[in-house]
């Protein structure tokens, strides 16, 4: 679906620091630490505002594929921070679909910080880019005309970066988009979550790697690895805004 607006309102019991770093994820810190905090999700929780996110991507954010929306790494973020926040309402909502670029996402997260303006805007692209070998600089207009739009809002931006994918790097150069992206996120009011590195640990370390997962395990590894990017997003984004998990 190229159009899908998703407002998730789930109540998990995920409890204290299960819910955050489940032992078999393994999350390295350094990739979990903003280099800059995130101010208007800090200003959010120590007035006891509510806190709202909106995640904005491809399939793996929005759900397609082998991957439900129900699935995909929103939910477990969601789920941590709500266990994090016991004294916080926390909201999320969904903008993207399958096969969507930045090119294509830039409109919903215009309309979306227009109609409720969110806490933080979690924007997971790259990928779909250097799949169809677009021209980078059309990443990094849209991203730009995203950042602008955020800090309008009064929002902070998270961007997301690829997935680590052998399939993904030996038939695209990844290279070119996530420069690009670290430009995006090295400025003023934005911020670059370094997927990519992350989940290349996992696999490095045999952690976590559906490619290689026998057929009959796959999808169930594929599920751990959302849930896993999904609670180091949260991890993120508690230390961007200066709160200790319990």
């Amino acid at each position: 679906m190229r159009r899908l607006a998703v407002l998730l309102v789930l109540l998990l019991a995920f409890r204290g620091v299960a819910a955050l770093a489940d032992d078999d994820c393994g999350i390295d810190a350094r990739y979990v630490t903003p280099v800059r905090p995130l101010p208007a999700l800090a200003a959010a929780i120590a007035a006891h505002q509510p806190v709202r996110l909106l995640a904005a991507g491809s399939g793996a954010t929005a759900g397609g594929g082998s991957v439900q929306a129900t699935e995909a790494y929103p939910v477990p973020m969601l789920a941590a921070l709500r266990a994090a926040l016991p004294g916080t309402e926390v909201t999320l909502s969904v903008r993207g679909g399958l096969g969507m670029t930045a090119t294509d996402l830039l409109p919903l997260i215009q309309t979306a910080l227009r109609e409720a303006p969110p806490t933080v805007v979690v924007w997971q692209t790259g990928t779909v880019e250097a799949i169809k070998a677009m021209r980078p600089d059309r990443l990094r207009a849209a991203l730009e005309a995203g950042l602008a739009a955020t800090r309008a809002a009064g929002a902070d931006l998270v961007l997301v970066d690829p997935l680590f994918s052998r399939a993904v790097r030996a038939n695209a150069d990844l290279e070119p988009y996530e420069a690009e992206l670290q430009r995006v996120g090295a400025m003023a009011g934005s911020d670059l979550f370094r997927r990519f590195e992350l989940t290349r640990g996992w696999v490095t370390a045999g952690r976590i790697d559906p490619e290689r997962a026998p057929a009959e395990a796959r999808v169930a590894v594929l599920h751990r690895l959302n849930r896993c990017v999904g609670q180091a997003l949260a991890l993120y984004l508690l230390r961007g805004a200066g709160v200790t998990p319990p």
